[in-house]
């Protein structure tokens, strides 16, 4: 793996690390990302209602939904990946001539 390759890759991981962690430590909150801390104190075990089950397809929904997300955000990267490269071998081949400068005129 070239450095370049490794910087990238480090970059990536350090972009997406925080977003993966939050997600697992907002998921594990128990009063949820809305609820005020007046509300969390004064609820007592009695209070607390329990969740009721959910049916099979939503659980499914939910799955397919991440699943999607997951897919289209690698695809994403994979498309970036390929036009790096294909940046970068068009600028070893010298393919790049010299730009152009814009015609002066008036109608320009």
């Amino acid at each position: 793996m070239t450095a370049r390759r490794r910087w990238i890759s480090l970059l990536t991981a350090l972009a997406l690390g925080p977003c993966l962690v939050a997600g697992s430590l907002e998921a594990g909150s128990p009063d949820g990302p809305g609820a005020p801390a007046w509300q969390a104190a004064d609820k007592t075990p009695a209070e607390e209602s329990v969740a009721a089950p959910r049916p099979p397809k939503e659980r499914m929904e939910v799955s397919v939904l991440v699943a999607w997300t997951w897919l289209s955000i690698l695809v994403l990267f994979w498309l970036v990946r390929l036009r790096a490269r294909e940046a970068d071998r068009v600028y070893r081949l010298g393919l790049r001539g010299p730009t152009a400068k814009p015609p002066k005129g008036a109608g320009h």
